[in-house]
């Protein structure tokens, strides 16, 4: 198509970001203009053909069950103390750092000044962007690099919507993003966004409003911002491997702050174009990221209770933005995850807490009120769950995450792993019997000799995503 704007393509892509460095020494994207973003290879959608896309996602859903949830009882904001009271959550919280501290003290492996210091580390992009995430960041650049097109004598950019759901799946996923999907917001999928940010103690809510806004009160969605545009962030699968040690906690920082760095730049470069595009500073306060994802078919719904890719398995952060952006929404996918879960059930035996249900089919009856109705599935007893976060000094556990079969990767020529979940996918009835093979625990694996590891940027290799 024709571009819609006075400016040349070469200006308007040094304004996005996006244009060549043409410099050997310094890294440059593949693009000259966005014609050439929207037919890259990494704007389609590729998945194996074993992988089906299907109208509902394999989990099934009852939107008249389901309210806007209150992100306040997420137990790292006020759930965890409604749960257990007050009085034992600050108990358990002293203990914890206590604990931290003489770990640290006794150099226990896995839970060193240098392990906990990774993790640390590995958190402040994220932590240092999520006052300013809603709006966008507004970098202190001269004028014209930061206002919107409808400031100059240039009309916004246009394309139709399958052209901008291909053009910000190639920016998305330069700028960092594994696999990026899009979700239509609905009287139903609005659901999915909280009623409450528990982070900052404002109201999220929808109005008839052209622009969005915030106060101290509430942060304000445009009805007409009715795009969500999901993506993931990879989290190294060897570093998830010391799960529970402090030093896994580096996997998981790095995936929020990876995100945050994508969200940023997603936000950037849409609001060059000329439309709005809000988020949360990637803390997932906005609303269910892993349930866009699976309605984005990025992946399946799991015995985790969270969203399985089918290529890194649980080995994924999600992450959203909304935007006013027409967008073309992606499907959902059916790779056999959910239907293997009633098999499986790894993650379960391997909760030190009790948390994760053994039941053989899902359910629709909630745990707590840290659950929100309306999804047949296996609800989590999180109390349980961040009670032994507590107990190993504050940090997360990660076992339900590194011991999940699709969380394994193909090291060799061989391929064993994805032929695996080619079969998962097609052939349920080989189920138990790769249930029964995948004998390798997927954690606990030795801290020390992880500092000599020669381990790729961020922990993994990067191939192809969806």
């Amino acid at each position: 198509m024709n571009y819609h704007t006075t400016l040349s393509k070469k200006t308007l892509m040094n304004l996005l970001g996006l244009a060549s460095t043409g410099d050997s020494g310094t890294a440059a994207t593949p693009y000259h203009d966005l014609d050439e973003v929207k037919s890259s290879p990494a704007a389609g959608r590729k998945t194996p053909r074993w992988i089906k896309e299907v109208d509902k996602p394999t989990v099934e859903i009852d939107w008249s069950r389901m309210e806007r949830f209150n992100c306040s009882n997420i137990m790292f904001n006020d759930g965890f103390a409604q749960a257990v009271g007050p009085d034992n959550a600050m108990k358990l919280g002293g203990h914890a750092a206590e604990k931290s501290k003489q770990s640290i003290l006794n150099q226990e492996p896995g839970f060193t000044l240098r392990d906990k210091a990774l993790g640390a580390g590995g958190w402040v992009t994220s932590l240092l962007t999520a006052e300013r995430a809603f709006l966008g960041p507004g970098f202190n650049v001269p004028a014209e690099f930061c206002a919107i097109p409808e400031d100059f004598s240039y009309p916004r950019y246009e394309g139709t919507p399958e052209e901008n759901t291909r053009m910000v799946r190639a920016a998305a996923k330069i700028y960092g993003a594994a696999s990026v999907g899009v979700v239509e917001l609905d009287e139903n999928t609005r659901k999915l966004i909280y009623s409450h940010d528990g982070w900052d103690g404002r109201d999220w809510e929808f109005e008839d409003v052209d622009k969005a806004y915030e106060n101290k009160k509430k942060k304000v969605i445009p009805y007409k911002a009715q795009w969500v545009i999901v993506f993931t962030v990879r989290m190294s699968q060897p570093t998830m491997a010391l799960a529970p040690s402090a030093l896994e906690e580096a996997a998981t920082s790095m995936g929020y702050s990876e995100g945050t760095s994508v969200q940023l730049r997603l936000q950037q470069f849409i609001t060059r174009l000329g439309y709005q595009c809000l988020a949360d500073g990637n803390m997932g306060t906005s609303g269910n990221s892993p349930g866009f994802g699976v309605l984005a078919g990025l992946g399946e719904l799991s015995r985790l209770n969270r969203m399985i890719s089918p290529r890194w398995g649980p080995m994924v952060r999600v992450f959203k933005v909304i935007t006013d952006l027409p967008l073309a929404p992606t499907k959902p996918i059916d790779a056999g995850i959910f239907r293997f879960c009633r098999t499986c059930k790894k993650c379960a035996e391997f909760c030190p807490t009790n948390a994760l249900s053994m039941e053989t089919e899902p359910s629709w009856e909630v745990q707590g009120p840290w659950n929100n109705p309306g999804i047949k599935t296996y609800y989590e007893k999180a109390p349980n769950c961040f009670s032994g976060w507590l107990s190993l000094g504050g940090h997360d556990c990660g076992i339900c995450l590194a011991s999940c079969p699709f969380s394994k990767q193909d090291r060799s020529f061989i391929h064993i792993h994805d032929f695996v979940r080619q079969v998962i996918a097609t052939t349920p009835a080989f189920n138990g019997m790769f249930h029964k093979l995948d004998t390798d625990p997927g954690f606990g694996k030795n801290p020390e000799a992880w500092w000599e590891l020669d381990l790729p940027p961020h922990g993994y290799n990067n191939t192809q995503g969806m």
